[in-house]
């Protein structure tokens, strides 16, 4: 639907009588892709004054869709009063600009669509002026707008942007914007409660879990307790005579109960009494997989991730090396919403009903279901309790939808229990990492780092798939200066799926990196926050980060309350730079994490509010993979099944959280993740100077608590 009259211009398209709706192509410029434009449909106005934002992205708690609001309130001079959000469909329209595929991940949602969104409002303002002018015959010169109106020079000349959106929907498309007089932002900037925000607190927004629908169907499921496990036998005779059981589905790997009602079918499980088949890992644990991943170390020298200098004989010269290994385990999402979805088929047409990160992959996945091409299958877009990169993943929509295949044309809906979701998660990978490091007095001369760990990138994007996974490896070199730098990485599979998570690779390598850092300040015989600012001296932002840092820790302690400080500081990509510090004490024979400070610089802040909110979450998501997080395998399983054995922090345990945002005036980058990785070495960092002990396997639980 390329209009060649147009090329990479902005373009309108007339949706609907009595409204307008504005499209723009971004330049798709990723590998493969072909030089030329692409639509992206971001705004609509109503003739009843609506603003209506089309977010691309999934709205999963983090705000973005508010973000973006602001962005394009902004430019078009806006009255954020009549600003509503809706949540895309499926359309290469929506592709990121950095993904170059429609997914909401890599906290790239407002660093990417910032300047798309900014140019959105900007040209719709134009228009609306130019529509203006024409009704009015004034010289558009003489207009201007003011929270959502165009006003003349004189009496009357006063129009809401609804009364012109027939108007605008017919004119070109104008070559040069006309500039606000006044370019200050509203809204950009300020703290803005989120949009999102007064449906969830009064019920009215919809999840998976919410939908209701004629005839409705609903199913639970259980799959396999070792992963790739197939059903050797079952009592669904037994079952299927239970009142309100409909049916009993088999799926890959597990099997679905249908009822009337969900606790029907989740209660008709505990009769079910399926067994399952030997497989070839019913005997691994986890002593089985880290042995594995150190033969695998041994054996593979690793594909280098990154290299400069001479880092091989630099540290053959070094007066001293010093070598630290770090271990790190599986770690599950326990999103607030387990994995849910709607699904309808009917004469050779699906329709899905679910948040998903990654839509066209959800689609693509219910029409393979039904052997049909994926435009016969219509998603509908819901807001979802939380992603993390869980919702990236598509095995929630393919059981749903072979329910409701089975079952046509009744919708199905399934919804995974807690034990379900804990114990069939794309886990983050486990791995090792090993960090020499060679120096010379209080010089670091140079810079090695090995991990271990499975990959990710080849089962969900085989196409971004290099000589390494960039995803495990993310921060594998950190922002540090040094000049000579050997990074490398080995690949070691295990039966366990492994999927994107919060920070994925970041969390495994600052958790090592920034241990390790405060090891080699001790053996130099400087202080850690002394060496980590001369390693970074060529970069204001990080120097101005740990200056506030220090500013609102109290670093170095101790504190008055005998607890000890540890800091760190990372730059994962896509993300901001963030510098933390972690204060901990021990207390009735526990250690207990007081407080963290947060300095996050993202270059720019549009929502401040909700920047606090992603790094203060990020920093819970940190303290509970920290002190708790543990998925672990025995007999081929995952061992953990809920809240009570997979922990995280609870209110009671949740620390003072001290946030400052800075900004260095860089490009927008992204908050969703940055708040998290310093948050392990940082605690730890803090346990040495209260225990004289190092952490170097997570998570920390009581280690050294006994003396």
């Amino acid at each position: 639907m390329n209009n060649p009259t147009l090329g990479r211009r902005l373009f309108l398209q007339s949706s609907m009588a009595g409204a307008f709706m504005l499209s723009f192509p971004v330049l798709a410029t990723g590998p493969g892709r072909r030089d030329e434009g692409y639509r992206t449909a971001f705004l609509k106005i109503t003739e009843e004054d609506e603003i209506i934002i089309i977010s691309p992205l999934a709205e999963i708690g983090q705000g973005t869709s508010t973000a973006l609001s602001m962005v394009l309130g902004d430019t078009l001079d806006a009255d954020w009063s009549r600003i509503r959000v809706e949540l895309a469909s499926v359309d290469p329209a929506y592709n990121s600009p950095i993904l170059f595929q429609q997914l909401t991940g890599a906290s790239t949602g407002t660093s990417g669509f910032n300047g798309p969104f900014r140019k959105a409002g900007a040209i719709a303002r134009t228009m609306l002026l130019q529509a203006a002018s024409r009704r009015w015959k004034v010289p558009v010169e003489r207009l201007r707008t003011e929270t959502g109106r165009v006003i003349g020079p004189r009496a009357g000349m006063d129009s809401r942007y609804g009364q012109l959106a027939t108007a605008i929907a017919r004119l070109p498309v104008p070559d040069t914007l006309i500039e606000r007089t006044d370019d200050r932002p509203r809204f950009e900037g300020s703290a803005r409660t989120r949009l999102d925000l007064p449906s969830k607190v009064d019920g009215s927004a919809r999840y998976a879990v919410d939908i209701r629908l004629p005839g409705m169907l609903y199913a639970a499921v259980t799959s396999a307790p070792v992963f790739g496990g197939t059903l050797k036998s079952d009592r669904r005779a037994e079952v299927l005579r239970r009142k309100g059981v409909r049916g009993v589905v088999d799926l890959p790997n597990g099997i679905a109960i249908v009822a009337d009602r969900w606790w029907t079918a989740r209660t008709a499980l505990d009769a079910l009494e399926p067994a399952w088949a030997e497989t070839p890992h019913d005997a691994v644990d986890d002593k089985a997989i880290f042995a594995q991943f150190e033969k695998d170390f041994a054996a593979q020298p690793g594909v280098t991730v990154e290299t400069r200098g001479d880092p091989r004989g630099m540290l053959a010269k070094a007066q001293e090396v010093m070598t630290g290994r770090f271990e790190v385990p599986f770690l599950a999402h326990a999103t607030m919403e387990p994995m849910s979805c709607v699904a309808r088929a009917e004469n050779g047409r699906g329709e899905i009903w679910i948040g998903s990160q990654h839509p066209a992959n959800a689609r693509a996945a219910a029409a393979r279901v039904l052997g049909v091409p994926d435009g016969r299958v219509d998603y509908h877009p819901l807001v979802a309790g939380g992603g993390f990169g869980r919702r990236q993943e598509t095995d929630v929509v393919q059981q749903a939808m072979i329910v409701a295949k089975q079952f046509a044309p009744r919708p199905v809906k399934l919804i995974w229990t807690r034990e379900e979701d804990v114990s069939h998660d794309f886990y983050r990978p486990a791995g090792i990492s090993e960090i020499r490091i060679g120096f010379t007095g209080d010089r670091i001369d140079a810079y090695s780092h090995r991990q271990v760990t499975p990959s990710i990138l080849p089962r969900m994007y085989p196409v971004a798939m290099k000589a390494f996974d960039s995803v495990v490896t993310d921060a594998v070199v950190p922002p540090y200066e040094f000049e000579h730098v050997d990074a490398r990485w080995v690949r070691s599979e295990t039966h366990v799926p492994v999927g994107m998570w919060r920070s994925v690779g970041a969390s495994q390598t600052v958790f090592a990196i920034e241990s390790f850092i405060d090891e080699v300040a001790a053996a130099m015989g400087v202080d850690e926050l002394a060496l980590r600012r001369k390693l970074l001296a060529n970069t204001p932002r990080a120097l101005a980060a740990l200056d506030k840092l220090v500013e609102i820790s109290g670093w170095p302690g101790p504190t008055a309350s005998g607890s000890a400080i540890g800091i760190g500081i990372s730059h994962k990509w896509q993300d901001c730079l963030v510098a933390q510090s972690a204060q901990v004490a021990i207390r009735d024979g526990r250690y207990v994490v007081e407080r963290i400070c947060t300095v996050a610089d993202p270059g720019k802040a549009v929502n401040r509010d909700a920047v606090v909110a992603q790094m203060e979450g990020a920093a819970i998501w940190g303290l509970s993979s920290a002190l708790f997080g543990q998925i672990s395998i025995a007999n081929g399983r995952v061992q953990e099944s809920n809240f009570n054995d997979y922990r995280v922090v609870r209110l009671s345990e949740t620390p003072i959280l001290d946030t400052v945002i800075l900004e260095g005036g860089d490009p927008i980058e992204g908050t969703g993740e940055g708040g998290s990785p310093n948050v392990a070495p940082a605690i730890c960092n803090a346990i040495f100077k209260l225990t004289g002990k190092r952490i170097r396997r997570l998570p920390i639980l009581d280690q050294y608590l006994d003396g």
